[in-house]
């Protein structure tokens, strides 16, 4: 009965602060070209995370405004997370996003034969110049 408790507590915890979209941006380069053509406009980080129910997106983060919650949309894809990164670099003034590099990954939170509840992570990188 303890461990059914504890495990509620950590569903409703992560739940409680699930879904979050991020966008981190590097300017001082110290110099350095990050391209091979084109002037230096930032490095951007973007990532993004959410809880699902099977394949089922429950609370995820919301791409179009890092920062915010998106409920039963499912954001946390590659594509999605390219169009966040992309969207900052236009917003810096950069005509180009090159070297574009991008991570996915998946941890089950309550499983037993197959994944009942996970989390879901998406990063993607990339260098914008113009």
């Amino acid at each position: 009965m303890k461990k059914m408790a504890f495990l509620t507590v950590c569903a409703i915890a992560v739940i409680a602060v699930a879904g979050c979209a991020s966008v981190q941006t590097a300017t001082v380069l110290n110099e350095q070209k990050i391209a091979d053509a084109g002037n230096n406009v930032a490095h951007i980080n973007g990532d993004n995370w959410g809880v699902y129910l099977l394949w089922i997106p429950i609370l995820t983060g919301d791409t179009a405004k890092p920062g915010s919650i998106a409920i039963m949309k499912d954001t946390v894809n590659v594509p999605s997370v390219v169009d966040m990164v992309t969207m900052k670099s236009k917003e810096m003034k950069g005509t180009k996003t090159v070297d574009l590099v991008s991570s996915r990954s998946s941890l089950p939170v309550f499983w037993f034969i197959i994944p009942i509840v996970s989390l879901k992570f998406v990063e993607v990188s990339g260098n914008s110049v113009n």
